[in-house]
Order: structure tokens, then sequence, then C-alpha cells
């Protein structure tokens, strides 16, 4: 029996990279789609439509079509709820007008969820039951998988772990809960923390200095500022996941996005952190590891989870659309 293969996109909030995938790898990369259109869906749904089309004539055993999104979606409608940072994503029915438009069954997935599963089903997390997922970038982003299963709350917007407070007095933030993770630990904040640290021992620190790879390198070069500046983003980090840990009891952690790219100098700070803060039962046996399929991850979980996710319509309401 042949193994079913679909379209994965993984939507940015700049620009939207997308592949045909079969059993977790991506056999075919289409091509990358600006994102922001000055607010106009339309012409980024035509774009979406004609790519899918177009790796469809290459492939066509394609059968499904998957979407990671980055905002807030209702999963069983296929609607895509709110972009906070796209321009004019605000209830649009994605799931409808993308089988309407390819005859592919659709599904949408928040685009944290997507690298979550990939990770799981393909990746670092395999083999174990429960494992927290925690893309580390410009935003922080979050995902549970709890007993073998994609775990979404009831309102499907579950594992939003950035938001969740390391300081009930801390800053202010997006969604308005104060100290939230991300509003410490995204790219930006880390190199503004970068520059206070060493503006504190008077130094400064360039722009280019204070980017993480170069923070990265100068603590591996043995710079104890720049070593600093990564105990303290590994201390928050492992204060956010100590929440989370005691809430959930996972078997394994799996890390990705950029800022996890400064390697076991900042997973042995969160580690260390975790241990401080939770009783041994808790840490004993938990891993807490890289991603391993990198910017891949989002595309491969938009197409698994689009032949395996829930809330996919039957084929034959697909019929009926078209």
């Amino acid at each position: 029996m042949n193994t079913p293969i679909a379209i994965g996109f993984d939507m940015g909030a700049t620009s939207t990279k997308t592949g045909v995938v079969k059993d977790g790898v991506i056999v075919a990369r289409g091509q990358i789609i600006e994102t922001r259109q000055d607010g106009d869906t339309s012409a980024l749904i035509d774009n979406f439509v004609h790519e899918i089309n177009r790796l469809k004539a290459s492939f066509p055993e394609v059968s499904a079509v998957g979407f990671g999104v980055p905002g807030i979606i209702n999963p069983v409608k296929g609607l895509v709820v709110n972009l906070t940072n796209v321009k004019g994503w605000h209830e649009i029915a994605l799931r409808e007008i993308i089988s309407a438009r390819t005859g592919l069954v659709a599904n949408l997935e928040n685009d944290a969820k997507a690298m979550a599963y990939a990770e799981w089903k393909h990746g670092a997390g395999q083999r174990v039951p429960n494992v927290i997922c925690v893309t580390l970038g410009t935003a922080v982003g979050g995902a549970l998988i709890l007993n073998g299963q994609l775990y979404r709350g009831a309102t499907w917007v579950a594992g939003e772990i950035g938001q969740m407070s390391i300081d009930y007095r801390g800053v202010d933030f997006v969604y308005g809960n104060k100290g939230a993770l991300e509003a410490y630990v995204g790219h930006r904040q880390i190199s503004a923390r970068a520059k206070e640290i060493y503006s504190n021992a008077g130094q400064v620190l360039s722009d280019e200095d204070a980017h993480l790879e170069n923070l990265a390198k100068a603590a591996e070069a043995g710079h104890e500022l720049a070593e600093a500046v990564w105990f303290d983003i590994g201390t928050k980090i492992g204060v956010g996941l100590a929440n989370v840990i005691w809430l959930v009891n996972p078997d394994r952690i799996v890390l990705g996005g950029g800022v996890s790219l400064a390697g076991e100098r900042l997973f042995n700070h969160i580690r260390q952190t975790i241990r401080t803060r939770c009783e041994k039962t808790f840490w004993q046996f938990l891993d807490i590891v890289p991603a391993t399929l990198g910017n891949d991850a989002g595309i491969i979980g938009a197409a698994t989870l689009a032949l395996e996710s829930d809330f996919l319509p039957k084929m034959s309401s697909v019929s009926q659309i078209i």
C-alpha cells in the first residue's frame, strides 16, 4: 500500500514555506511565498492555491494539504480566527476555501503545535507519550503532547508556554500577563538584556555583538559577560519550564528555534534551574533535548496533521464543496 503524501505550509509572519511530505520527510520543496500582502488576504490565498496546484501537477498522489498558522485558529471549523502579525487575517474560512479551489482535504493547526507534532512523530520526541515542545525564537511558542495525543484544550489554544508569567510583577506584555516568559527570552529581549549586563559591567556591547550567534561564540571563547547572559537566559527559561513540569510531569522536553542553537551551554543552565526548582521525582528521568527537524518541522507537522488530525473533514464533504 502506498504511503499517503501531503503538502505542508509553514506560514510565518513574513514568509511561508511549503513542501511535499511523505512519511515525515520533505520529498520536494515548494516556492517561498511572501506572507505580507498589505492586508490583501485574497491575493495571498491565490498564491497558496497556485502553489498547491503546481505541486499537485508534479505529485498527483497528494491527498491533503495542511497549514501551520502563527496565530489563533479554530481547527474544528478550519477557521483562522486572528493572526496578530499579519494584517487582514480575521475570521477567514481557510479550510473551506482551499478545499473548494484544490479538491484536497485541508487542515489548519497552530504553527507551534504543528512543529511539536512533527518532532513527536518524526523527530526528537519519538517513542515517549508525554512531550513538551517549545520554540525559542523571536517569539516563544509551545505545545503539549499528553498520553500520545496533541493537547489543544477547551478552545484549542492550549500550550502557550511563552505567555506563562515568571514574575507576576514583571514587565507588561502584549497579551496582558505581566512577566510573560516571552517578554524576557525572545530574540530582541535577549540582545537587550545582553547590552544591559555589559553596561552594568562598564562595557558597551554593539548591536552586532549582541546578536545571539555572536553571544554564543563569545561565551564559547570564555568571555565571562557573555556566559553571564546565557546563565541569565537559561535560568529564566528553566523557571518557565519548571512550572510546566510541576503541572504535566513530562517524559521529555524538546527545545527548538534560534535561541536553542546556543547549545549545551544554554541547556545546562536550563537543566540546573529545573533541578533546583522541582522535586527529584520530576526531573530524574526527564530528557531535555534539542529539536532535530530544524526549520523543516513546521512543514512536516502541517502535512502530517493534514493526514492524521482529529478534525479532518470527510472526503464526501470536500466533494460537496467542489
